[in-house]
């Protein structure tokens, strides 16, 4: 899958389609799904997304929701996200958030911890939707805190313990916070 691509230098954004932005004046939106299993490919749904845009290494905006994925949750699924199919039984569904998502994001640039992940089910959900998800520029919090060779680790828990950014895990909005504040601190900022 590919995304747009980008460049990090001293804390600046490169993007080719926007040029030279501060990442700390540039609003952002750091998301994470959890979901019913771990392919989408193989039919597993989302069944919790976070967005939330950042300004000045702050949450100004959130859209935060269960999702029901019209399918059961597998139990493998379940004992890391903790949600439960009754839990997300009276959700609304993708296709009823879609719309909302889409003015959310608008054409801030956006951020995942592993996006490859992430992204393969957000394209997956906006296609049965009947929509497409959109082309904004994709940050990947994984793949910069591998380039720095700094961590033993490189799942987000373990990156952001390091760091001292959260503390709880595995649940769409703290991650989605996890990421768009380890965005900052992989740029120096």
């Amino acid at each position: 899958m590919m995304y747009p691509s980008y460049y990090i230098r001293e804390g600046d954004l490169r993007i080719p389609a926007m040029g030279r932005a501060n990442i700390v004046e540039t609003p952002y939106v750091a998301g994470d799904v959890e979901t019913t299993g771990l392919s989408a490919a193989n039919g597993h749904r989302v069944c919790e997304i976070a967005l939330l845009r950042f300004l000045r290494g702050t949450v100004v905006d959130s859209f935060v929701s269960l999702v029901n994925p019209l399918r059961s949750i597998d139990p493998g699924a379940s004992a890391v996200n903790g949600i439960t199919d009754a839990m997300v039984l009276r959700a609304p569904t993708f296709a009823d958030l879609f719309p909302g998502i889409l003015v959310f994001l608008g054409d801030d640039p956006l951020v995942f911890h592993n996006a490859p992940f992430d992204l393969s089910f957000l394209h997956a959900e906006a296609h049965l939707a009947g929509g497409a998800w959109p082309g904004n520029p994709v940050f990947d919090t994984l793949r910069l805190a591998r380039r720095t060779g700094r961590f033993r680790s490189h799942s987000l828990p373990v990156i952001c313990r390091e760091l001292g950014i959260g503390d709880a895990f595995h649940r769409a909005e703290s991650d989605a916070y996890a990421a768009g504040k380890l965005l900052l601190h992989l740029t120096g900022k």
